[in-house]
């Protein structure tokens, strides 16, 4: 019974999750072949700097904001506070952002930018800037998390149908993204409010504000430090190199990004039940993060091989013959997937256990390695060298920093001991796995 249960919630988080990725792809494909590298490298900058801003919309509050409706789903206050210190933070975000790409601008920043930019900024806030999917996922209702993504990718396809039909050109084709984030934004508002009993009422608690952003602080210095190791790499091929490269890179890095969401499917699927066993520190609670954590690594090691070993055919399937050199960087990026699945569980672990000042702590010491590294690396060897790099980044940052404190040492000995398992003790490893699907 907890098994078809488990295996539902993660087939409607799926959902939401798998639309999305589609939708990041084909952007990102319909670009790359239709306009070229140099499109998708304007488009591909903008996103990278609103990736190493985004701390200021999210304000690490993301796993806390989980945590806290969980415990009390029926606290309006809290709710509206919330949504409200999203929206500022959201319009400081929008402001940040312009200001980088006018820094960046030699000449000032062209229209067609200006358009990417508005499009960008809009999907940020209708897809990040929301207390209401975190509702959702705290109150255990991934089918309307689900629901409501079929619907707005719909929409956002008819769309982009009729740009296409259009001719319109590629800044306004990229619209279709925001438009969907909108009514997905929209349709989850309308199940919000339709199962409230009494009116929502807006208000704004100053003392929750203070205290929802002390208990984040170290979350939130960790989120301003942790997308400069995620975006390094782009931003430095951009000012070394050219726009022409970092589209060549960016297809091939988009493609292992927007899978991700993979790993926090499976995370999100056994939240609550990963929640209560450390909350009442559960007997089973070893096994049952072991077999999660199996989970994770089976899944991404898997997805890493596979891909890896097809990546050329992959990027001639999807991008062209003008994307060449696009599929050596794949069979290398390929394997990040190995470290962050399991790295969406123990993001969620630190959290749980109070452990949040050492995701400031990885994300610092992360963050000044893949700066340097990246800047002596690609003058060398180009974009193939930024993907070493990213990938010993993403090996530091979500396994091995953990073997450097105590308080994180024993993650670092479960996850080491669960990867060994996989490999060499398969019955073990089945059996840690089925009582995983089959907890609750």
């Amino acid at each position: 019974m907890s098994v078809k249960y488990n295996l539902k919630k993660g087939a409607w988080y799926a959902v939401e999750n798998i639309t999305m990725i589609m939708f990041g792809l084909l952007s990102v494909i319909l670009v790359a072949r239709i306009f070229g590298p140099e499109s998708l490298g304007k488009l591909s900058l903008i996103q990278a700097i609103t990736a190493m801003l985004l701390f200021t919309v999210v304000l690490g509050l993301d796993h806390i904001i989980v945590r806290d409706i969980a415990r009390d789903p029926t606290n309006k206050r809290y709710l509206s506070t919330v949504f409200i210190l999203q929206a500022i933070a959201w319009a400081i975000h929008a402001a940040l952002v312009f200001f980088v790409l006018w820094l960046l601008s030699e000449q000032g920043i062209e229209s067609d930018v200006i358009v990417i930019f508005i499009a960008v900024i809009a999907g940020t806030y209708f897809s990040r800037a929301t207390v209401l999917k975190l509702y959702f996922q705290a109150t255990n209702q991934p089918n309307k998390i689900g629901t409501s993504a079929v619907y707005s990718r719909l929409f956002g396809l008819l769309y982009l149908g009729w740009a296409l039909f259009n001719d319109y050109n590629y800044e306004y084709i990229i619209l279709f993204i925001p438009i969907q984030t909108f009514f997905h934004f929209f349709m989850l508002l309308r199940f919000y409010l339709k199962e409230q009993k009494e009116p929502f009422t807006f208000c704004f608690d100053t003392k929750l504000v203070k205290k929802l952003l002390t208990e984040a602080l170290p979350l939130l210095a960790s989120a301003a430090l942790f997308p400069i190791f995620m975006q390094a790499d782009i931003l430095l091929i951009a000012t070394l190199m050219s726009e022409h490269d970092v589209g060549i890179y960016s297809a091939s890095s988009r493609l292992v990004t927007q899978l991700v969401f993979l790993g926090h499917i499976i995370t999100m699927t056994f939240y609550l039940a990963l929640s209560k066993r450390i909350d009442s520190n559960s007997p089973d609670q070893i096994q049952f993060t072991q077999g999660l954590i199996k989970i994770l690594f089976i899944f991404g090691f898997s997805m890493s091989l596979v891909v890896s070993l097809m990546s050329e055919f992959i990027i001639e399937l999807l991008y062209g013959n003008s994307f060449q050199g696009a599929g050596q960087v794949l069979t290398i990026l390929a394997w990040k997937w190995a470290f962050i699945f399991p790295a969406a569980l123990f993001s969620r672990l630190l959290v749980l256990k109070g452990l949040m000042r050492y995701e400031l702590i990885k994300s610092l010491i992360v963050a000044i390695f893949s700066l340097t590294a990246n800047y002596l690396l690609i003058p060398i060897m180009g974009i193939t060298g930024a993907a070493i790099i990213s990938i010993l980044s993403y090996f530091i940052a979500d396994y091995l920093i953990y073997s450097a404190f105590k308080p994180t040492r024993g993650m670092f000995t479960l996850a080491t001991m669960s990867v060994f398992e996989v490999f060499f003790r398969p019955n073990k490893t089945m059996l840690d796995i089925r009582h995983t699907l089959g907890s609750k």
